[in-house]
């Protein structure tokens, strides 16, 4: 048995929702909330608490994946999306939207935890992914920042690269900050001088 999740349904076919509501409940998992429309999501209370997103459509138009785009910018979780019928081109706005497991006229009772456990694998990967890009760009972003603090006191103290970077790594060990902060005072006292 699975890890018993908090799902949220989109569904606007309440016959549909009730058969996939008791899908959900026999794998032991909790629909903890129901709508009829995605537009709905981003202002969701239960998205919090929420562990999944399973989203029912029939031919998924723009309006909803531009609703699934607005909630994983600010909300992120792992999608699945049925839709009934699809074509390239909305398979490649579910994918650019966040989706994470798009399935097409294939929401089978006995399919829907693999489908489940396959789109909260690619969202953890793709969490990973960003945090690691995120984490890149600070360093890089950071790193950009002791270069230009390097290069005000060579310049204006007529140094050389390696004096400067010492200077830095000095002022940092005294005050017990990291060069990046020192940096950045550095930055801020030159550009209140100019």
């Amino acid at each position: 048995m699975s890890i018993a999740l908090k799902i949220i349904l989109v569904d606007g076919n309440t016959g549909r929702s009730a058969m996939l509501r008791r899908a959900l409940q026999d794998q032991g998992h909790e629909v903890i909330c129901r709508m009829d429309d995605s537009a709905e999501l981003q202002n969701s209370n239960e998205m919090t608490h929420a562990d999944v997103v399973i989203v029912n459509a029939d031919i998924p138009d723009e309006e909803v994946f531009a609703n699934l785009t607005d909630v994983n910018k600010t909300k992120p979780k792992p999608i699945v999306m049925f839709a009934e019928e699809s074509n390239s081109e909305m398979a490649n706005s579910a994918i650019k939207s966040g989706v994470n497991a798009y399935i097409v006229d294939g929401l089978e009772e006995n399919r829907v935890q693999p489908i489940i456990d396959v789109a909260m694998a690619r969202f953890r990967e793709f969490q990973a992914l960003k945090d690691e890009l995120d984490a890149t760009r600070n360093q890089l972003s950071e790193r950009k920042t002791v270069e230009k603090a390097k290069g005000l006191l060579m310049q204006h103290k007529n140094i050389s690269e390696g004096e400067a970077y010492k200077s830095l790594r000095k002022m940092a060990m005294d005050k017990n900050k990291r060069i990046f902060d020192v940096a950045e005072s550095v930055i801020s006292t030159f550009e209140l001088l100019d």
